[in-house]
């Protein structure tokens, strides 16, 4: 049987203080890379390199960067790591034009400012200038132009009620390329129908149509008005049904949408 090797004390005291010695290495390495990585970090954030590089504003189309930054906020010398996003979110949102706003912190420097914006549907002329009126019927009355910027057709004779708010949901509604074939829309209410209007089109036809099924008609109206001969000209009514009455005759020609108005 062989005998037990029996290691003496004085023996495993050099090994033991080895052992301790790379154990406390160890720790001092640990303690020493913790430490100069908090410094890194302390200077980082205390330089430049942690300032903001970048601020893209996205997706906006009538109100301008500038502007959206300024509303944010945000500058150049501002430190990246100190960005509120909700606060951001919450000041942008306060802007009239703007429904909702959606801000995002890219690589470790670049902000991107995401809005949405109210569409415009029409324009009002008010002492020879013309205020924006949005998609959810307010006008913007400390916005004021000396042109409609063309996108939305102007609107006369209506006053900030009931009729001007479904006015401006239909359209809203209505498909954009119509949208942009009507350059004016007229109040015409008559004794039977309060809800009457008349539009004038860039492709030369007047329209009378009615509020209460504006979208619904309006959007009928290059099929409609394709029936009608371009030499001919007069009144497009497609507020009840759908005909043509010349300028020079009141023969009236009636007009088919039940095509349409199946698919």
């Amino acid at each position: 049987m062989a005998e037990k090797k029996v290691v003496s004390i004085e023996e495993r005291i050099p090994q033991l203080k080895q052992l301790r010695k790379r154990k406390a290495n160890r720790r001092f390495f640990t303690y020493l890379t913790l430490i100069l990585l908090l410094i890194l970090v302390i200077v980082y954030l205390q330089s430049p390199l942690s300032h903001i590089k970048t601020i893209d504003v996205q997706e906006n189309r009538v109100i301008s960067d500038e502007e959206i930054i300024s509303i944010s906020g945000l500058s150049m010398d501002q430190s990246f790591w100190s960005i509120d996003q909700s606060q951001i979110v919450h000041d942008i949102e306060s802007h009239q034009e703007i429904s909702d706003v959606k801000v995002e912190r890219n690589w470790y420097n670049q902000v991107t400012i995401i809005i949405n914006e109210f569409e415009r549907v029409g324009y009002v002329k008010s002492n020879n200038l013309f205020k924006p009126i949005l998609e959810n019927g307010k006008v913007l009355k400390d916005t004021e132009l000396k042109i409609p910027k063309g996108d939305a057709p102007v609107l006369h004779g209506f006053s900030e009620d009931d009729r001007l708010s479904r006015l401006t949901k239909q359209l809203a509604e209505l498909d954009s390329a119509v949208v942009q074939l009507i350059s004016e829309i007229y109040s015409d209410p008559s004794d039977t129908n309060e809800d009457r209007i008349r539009l004038y089109t860039t492709d030369g036809f007047e329209v009378v149509a009615s509020i209460h099924n504006f979208e619904e008609k309006m959007n009928l109206y290059p099929s409609i008005s394709s029936q009608v001969s371009p030499e001919l000209e007069g009144v497009l009514y497609i507020d009840v049904g759908a005909y043509f009455e010349p300028y020079e005759s009141s023969d009236e020609v009636e007009l088919d949408t039940s095509e349409r108005e199946q698919e």
